[in-house]
């Protein structure tokens, strides 16, 4: 799979190569929020907006970790909680009648 992930990288990276060589004497016009900017080379607006959508996907990606760390953090303390109700109610004694004898602790059952 690696090999595939590093043909693809390089196929992408000789198309944007490609891309900028025939474009170098490419400029643009821009009007960006009331603001012109004239004769703005082609280059700069692909690397500006390869970075700004890079920054947007790095911040969405983080968001999304985090948001993934918290539940796995609270889905691991869920089950050590329930690993330890389910050994507590293993090693619970046994009444004669084969019921189950519950522990007072405190004046609270447990």
């Amino acid at each position: 799979m690696w090999i595939v992930r590093g043909l693809l990288f390089l196929v992408l990276l000789f198309a944007m190569v490609y891309f900028f060589v025939t474009n170098s004497g490419q400029s643009v016009d821009i009007n960006l929020f009331g603001t012109s900017y004239l004769g703005v080379s082609m280059y700069w607006v692909v690397v500006v907006s390869f970075m700004l959508g890079f920054g947007t996907a790095l911040v969405l990606a983080l968001i999304r970790e985090i948001r993934l760390q918290r539940d796995m953090s609270r889905l691991r303390k869920l089950t050590r909680d329930k690993d330890r109700e389910l050994a507590d109610l293993r090693t619970l004694p046994l009444r004669d009648d084969g019921t189950a004898a519950l522990m007072v602790k405190d004046g609270d059952l447990e």
